[in-house]
């Protein structure tokens, strides 16, 4: 499936990702200074250019500064337009934590039209679930954190399947800090909710 990736102007340590021919890229405003510094082609760059100068190119698209949403969720409303249900933010966590907060209850609120929207680091990775998501974990890989929260008053029927510290049919509270730096195991997992909307992070133990 496609994705748009989204480079935003927060904390950028790299960029992981292979992207393919059919898969969107945008820079946000600030995000734009990380494509050059990083070589990252871009199809569009948005943004009211606050905090840093409006690129001189043809794919750019100029905000007013005084307006209702970020300039990175005008990015993820440029790329739902275009289509795309799968979008990756860079450099949405890090720098001012009300930015990242903001982040946050922003996946939620496209999570709930259907767009999945996930905030990823080189070291990290936040996304919300409201089903399932299984995770196959490959020889390669370095186990590494996981951490679970709900994001609904009570997140019904939290099953963790193949972590170290397993739940099954759990009612998970919003105020509920239980799933707090939970562990790989060199295996594959599972994290599903019944009912209600679950914030997942995956953190690198380098961190």
């Amino acid at each position: 499936m496609s994705k748009c990736y989204i480079i935003a102007g927060g904390d950028f340590d790299g960029f992981c990702d292979d992207v393919d021919s059919s898969d969107l890229v945008i820079a946000a405003d600030k995000g734009y200074e990380y494509v050059l510094d990083y070589g990252i082609e871009v199809d569009y760059v948005i943004g009211d250019f606050d905090s840093t100068n409006r690129p001189e190119l043809d794919n750019v698209v100029k905000l007013n500064p005084i307006k209702d949403y970020t300039d990175t969720k005008a990015a993820i409303m440029i790329a739902i337009d275009k289509g795309y249900e799968e979008i990756v933010v860079y450099g949405g966590l890090g720098g001012r934590e009300s930015h990242t907060i903001a982040n946050i209850k922003m996946m939620l609120e496209f999570k709930k039209q259907g767009i999945d929207v996930s905030l990823k680091t080189c070291q990290k990775q936040i996304q919300i679930v409201d089903n399932q998501i299984d995770y196959k974990y490959e020889k390669d890989h370095q186990n590494f954190y996981v951490s679970v929260f709900a994001l609904s008053e009570l997140s019904k029927g939290v099953c963790i399947k193949g972590l170290f510290y397993e739940l099954n049919d759990y009612d998970m509270a919003m105020d509920d800090s239980l799933g707090v730096s939970n562990e790989t195991m060199n295996r594959d997992f599972s994290i599903s909710v019944a009912d209600g909307y679950l914030l997942v992070i995956f953190e690198s133990k380098d961190n």
